[in-house]
């Protein structure tokens, strides 16, 4: 096994762990006993990226035990530091930290751009300016050529630059980082940027901050699954400054959030309690439930004294609201214990008023509804106006994109397309929505503006709001579209009824090849002995679909264990 072919893959960060899972598997079955060290720095690599440190730690320091102070030594030794910080032992990181240092001319050339990203985020953390860095000379000109090297180092200066509170700067230094990892890509980098961007400037420039959640939203939902810990940290950041600039999104993020927390099991579900337990409960107050039942909201103080505010400040006469003066009278004076969705619409219809995260859930809730309805009216018509075949393509892509599924009767839905029977009122606020995301586009991102334009604080109103598609949604749908452009579509209807007929587990294990099929199309500079080959347990399932064959190979082998066991089972009933 060539360790330096692994190092320039182990570089491209975790995004690249279905090609070490192909590894494993091809020197496992060459002499296990043999490749031993290497299967378990890879093994390392992985229980980091799932958030298991003590695992990791056991590994690594059996392993050193036995080594010679070569490459691998030192990758195992990077990877500890990497999970000191993590867990915040600074005493641990300190004492690696030197050792790497002192021992930095020793270490083999081609380890030495991982060393020195991790020297560099360390120093930053841990060290004043200047101090203990004298001995390394880190932007030499090989790291220069490195764009991985020279994104994370990079990175690095800003977090020095916001150390000394030079926000403007920290975040240029990021966006010039998040540019040179793009073209690699490293998503954990990408996304490390503009996280930080927003975060570091949520308390400075809150507007500004907001310019930076769109596309980290967009990268976080094309470049990662679920249970990354990436996204709860994002999703996290994203709540914050959406809260803080009262974005009307906030309320989606909210849901993708609570969402993905209910899904966890096990450790990781712990961990993510455990860092993010107080944004978990926080969350909770701004999940919109848009079921079609027409449950009546309860007459909360907070409700009443929001309404009578609002009504006296413009003085609307009770004729004008479409509302009986007994039924607000009783609603204002608490005599009624419900309000009726249609009564607490037609009092918002005649009011005007800001938006703010204070506003009562409950019209918050009308007032998306309403918005769902204006769009709906205009794409059911576009929607119909495709052909049916396209229309069954783009409704299931919108359906596997959002986290509505469940609520959704995808059969009942697509035997209403083949029908010609879908009208407005069978459909309830879920697909809606899914129909409408379907005609949201993709706005462009230039990150020079998001330098350069002076961002101005939006104010909405009950009047002006729009909830405009999830940039994690639109993420989502770019790498689903991918897989649907090259199925066959001769056999769309039979995936789609096999689709159907699965349990909940198993969809999950097919909506994650799918997602993994449009990640990583465009993967690129794998060495060939490294590029995973199409199993031929799947081969007839990709042959049948007209499947290409790397991205199937490639999100094949980002399953482990059981779970690369079921997809095969599963894709033999396909």
């Amino acid at each position: 096994m060539n360790l330096r072919s692994l190092v320039e893959i182990v570089n491209k960060g975790q995004f690249i762990r279905p090609i070490l899972n192909y590894v494993v598997h091809y020197l496992e079955s060459d002499r296990s006993d043999k490749n031993k060290n290497i299967v378990n720095y890879i093994n390392v690599l992985k229980l980091k990226w799932d958030v298991k440190y003590d695992e990791a730690l056991e590994i690594i320091d059996e392993e050193i035990k036995g080594l010679k102070k070569g490459g691998l030594y030192y990758l195992f030794l990077d990877q500890k530091i990497h999970i000191l910080n993590r867990i915040k032992q600074k005493e641990g990181v300190k004492k690696v930290f030197d050792e790497l240092k002192d021992n930095f001319d020793n270490i083999p050339v081609y380890v030495r751009g991982l060393v020195v990203e991790t020297l560099k985020n360390i120093h930053e953390l841990y060290y004043e300016p200047d101090e203990n860095m004298e001995k390394i000379r880190y932007w030499s000109e090989n790291y220069e050529q490195n764009p991985v090297d020279k994104g994370f180092i990079l990175l690095s200066k800003a977090r020095g630059k916001k150390n000394e509170e030079r926000y403007e700067e920290a975040v240029c230094l990021n966006v010039e980082a998040f540019k040179i990892l793009k073209t690699i890509p490293h998503p954990s980098g990408m996304v490390q940027a503009l996280n930080n961007s927003s975060w570091w400037l949520k308390d400075t420039n809150k507007e500004k901050a907001l310019a930076f959640i769109f596309p980290l939203g967009f990268y976080l939902g094309y470049y990662f699954h679920d249970d990354n810990f990436d996204v709860f940290n994002s999703l996290d950041t994203m709540f914050q400054v959406q809260k803080s600039n009262n974005d009307p999104l906030v309320y989606e993020t909210a849901f993708i959030f609570s969402r993905l927390v209910s899904s966890l099991t096990g450790d990781k579900k712990k961990i993510i309690w455990n860092e993010f337990g107080y944004t978990i409960h926080d969350v909770r107050c701004f999940v919109l439930n848009i079921r079609n039942r027409n449950r009546n909201y309860l007459n909360t103080k907070t409700l009443r004294d929001f309404l009578r505010k609002e009504i006296g400040k413009e003085k609307i006469p009770i004729d004008s609201m479409n509302v009986s003066e007994r039924t607000l009278k009783e609603f204002l004076s608490a005599k009624t214990k419900y309000i009726q969705p249609n009564t607490l619409r037609n009092i918002l219809d005649v009011l005007e008023f800001e938006i703010t995260t204070s506003t009562p859930l409950c019209i918050i809730k009308e007032l998306k509804k309403k918005d769902i309805d204006k769009k709906f009216k205009i794409n059911l018509e576009k929607f119909k106006n495709l052909p049916q075949e396209r229309q069954i393509s783009e409704f299931f892509t919108s359906y596997l994109v959002h986290y509505y599924k469940e609520e959704i009767d995808l059969e009942k839905i697509i035997k209403e397309i083949e029908d010609n029977s879908l009208i407005e009122q069978r459909c309830d606020y879920y697909t809606k929505e899914l129909i409408n995301s379907i005609f949201e586009r993709n706005p462009k991102i230039d990150f020079d503006s998001l330098l350069t334009n002076v961002q101005k604080p939006k104010i909405y109103t009950n009047k002006n709001i729009t909830f405009n598609e999830h940039p994690f949604y639109l993420g989502r749908k770019d790498v689903v579209k991918r897989f649907m452009k090259d199925l066959n579509k001769k056999n769309l209807k039979e995936f789609i009824e096999n689709y159907v007929s699965l349990d909940t587990r198993q969809k999950k294990t097919v909506e994650k090849f799918i997602m993994n099929y449009g990640r990583y199309y465009d993967l690129k500079d794998i060495p060939k002995e490294f590029t995973p080959k199409v199993p031929k347990e799947i081969d007839p399932f990709v042959k049948k679909y007209t499947l290409k064959r790397k991205p199937s190979a490639v999100s094949f082998y980002v399953f482990e264990g059981e779970e690369r066991e079921e997809f095969i089972k599963i894709s033999n009933n396909f």
